[in-house]
């Protein structure tokens, strides 16, 4: 009964907003009154404690939203300014295949921003920048969404690893290396690099999108992706493999293209075709991309360089400011800081929805976590399952991103279980924490807040439940592949001696 009603305020959510097609901004609302009742009248938690992390995750959803604000800030600005005009061009010029643009823009260039600045960046980025480039919003999403679990378990400059794993790899000596950790995870999430581009061309246009010459590329650029990771991983730490994975790989696309694809003969259907009634823009490339260029160097800049206190904010909030900032700067550029009211208004206008569904998923999440509600669950997939824990980690990784809504959030909270287990059931402890590492950025794909996030971003609200079926498809080739590697290094690769 117990275990029934843990699960009961999920299972309210993905039923509304999958099962009945209901936006998530009416379901998260119900979930979470839902679930205020259920921790005061069986969980016994205290009107104190309630009314702490309700109020805690409303702020915390807000400063979310505060985040997605600003990315469309700058999509207002390069949209009326006719920037974004020139940057199709840009990007045209390099390859007229959208399969390619869509690669380059989501996989790499999303990848690095998730490495500088994690908390949805690459959502919030670029998705947007897909859909002004043409590609249909939904496509957006499910690409944007699903490449974001590749990158997402090193990502935000190591925190989700360093930070999430702290009990265990801060102390003095630490009881667990975190170069370990972040060595296994990046050895599953290899796998995934190689797979995940081809799996999201197939999910989004079928098979007939497959065809030798973008099968060279996705694998060319995946393989890229995921030996920067490796290695970056294995010698130097977890601060840097995604970031070293996005920028490596953006590199290698290119440099590809330019080398391997001069007279590539694109299908009409995938081809890039500008509007013929629009002359070329003659506006400077450079100002064009200056909002991007400066948010290159700005994101890791800040994250690495800026006083405590100011990323002690939050990453959404650092993030939002920083974007803003950027904003303002390229504003100037544009000669478009007149318009810069008008732009800020409409940005509001198309995150507004989202607001509330944010603050109540986020205070939902809360009040699981403080009521025990996910360490019930968990315990029992771990008494049920226990010769395959390390595969049953990568799920139960992914459960605490769906609720929690981030990676370290699941780290943090069920790192001390998979601890005890491992020494319970004689596995070797950093290839656990790295399948629950891996599990855990699989979840952002489905997480509820970071589905409404990217909805918001490119003005898909209310269509939630569409997306989680579409990026479902997905996490399960990925799921069983990484619950298949998670038992290989596990029992055979790296057992504990």
């Amino acid at each position: 009964m117990e275990l029934l009603l843990a699960i009961s305020p999920i299972a309210i959510v993905i039923i509304g907003v999958v099962g009945l097609k209901k936006p998530a901004t009416i379901v998260s609302v119900i979930s979470l009154i839902y679930t205020i009742f259920l921790g005061m009248l069986y969980f016994h938690m205290e009107n104190s404690v309630i009314i702490a992390q309700t109020t805690n995750g409303m702020i915390e959803g807000a400063k979310m939203v505060f985040m997605i604000w600003s990315a469309f800030l700058v999509l207002n600005l390069l949209i009326n300014t006719g920037a974004m005009d020139k940057i199709k061009e840009i990007i045209a010029d390099l390859t007229v295949d959208r399969r390619k643009q869509f690669i380059i823009i989501a996989f790499c260039f999303g990848g690095f921003l998730e490495g500088v600045a994690g908390a949805g960046t690459p959502a919030a980025i670029a998705a947007p920048f897909l859909v002004a480039l043409g590609i249909p919003p939904l496509s957006a999403v499910v690409g944007s969404l699903v490449f974001n679990g590749i990158a997402a378990s090193l990502g935000a400059a190591g925190l989700t690893t360093i930070g999430g794993f702290a009990a265990f790899v801060s102390t003095n000596p630490p009881i667990v290396d975190v170069m370990e950790i972040s060595r296994y995870t990046s050895f599953i999430h290899f796998f995934g690099s190689l797979i995940a581009p081809i799996l999201v061309l197939v999910i989004l246009w079928g098979r007939k999108a497959i065809d030798k010459g973008i099968v060279k590329f996705a694998l060319v650029t995946g393989f890229a992706y995921g030996g920067c990771m490796v290695l970056v991983a294995t010698f130097v730490g977890a601060e840097f493999p995604t970031i070293c994975a996005g920028l490596g790989s953006l590199v290698v696309s290119i440099l590809y293209i330019k080398l391997f694809c001069k007279n590539e003969v694109v299908p009409e259907e995938h081809r890039y075709v500008p509007d013929p009634t629009k002359p070329r823009s003659t506006m400077p490339a450079y100002k064009a991309l200056s909002a991007y260029g400066i948010l290159l160097v700005a994101l890791p800049t800040v994250r690495f360089f800026a006083p405590d206190w100011f990323i002690g904010l939050g990453f959404a909030v650092w993030i939002g400011i920083t974007i803003t900032c950027v904003c303002l700067v390229s504003a100037v550029i544009l000669k478009d800081i007149p318009a810069m009211p008008k732009h800020m208004k409409e940005a509001f206008l198309s995150v507004f929805g989202a607001l509330i569904a944010m603050a109540a998923l986020v205070a939902l999440s809360n009040l699981m976590k403080s009521g025990g509600l996910l360490s019930i669950i968990a315990k029992a997939l771990a008494d049920v399952l226990g010769p395959v824990y390390p595969a049953v980690a990568v799920i139960i990784g992914s459960l605490g991103s769906f609720v929690a809504g981030t990676t370290t959030g699941s780290n943090i909270l069920f790192a001390p279980m998979h601890y005890e287990a491992c020494n319970i059931l004689g596995f070797n402890v950093p290839v656990v924490f790295a399948a629950q590492n891996a599990g855990g950025a699989l979840g952002n794909m489905i997480c509820t807040n970071n589905v409404v996030a990217v909805c918001a971003t490119v003005g898909f609200r209310g269509q939630e439940g569409e997306i989680m079926r579409k990026v479902f498809k997905p996490i399960c080739v990925l799921w069983v592949v990484y619950c298949a590697l998670a038992l290989l290094y596990a029992y055979v690769l790296f057992p504990l001696k």
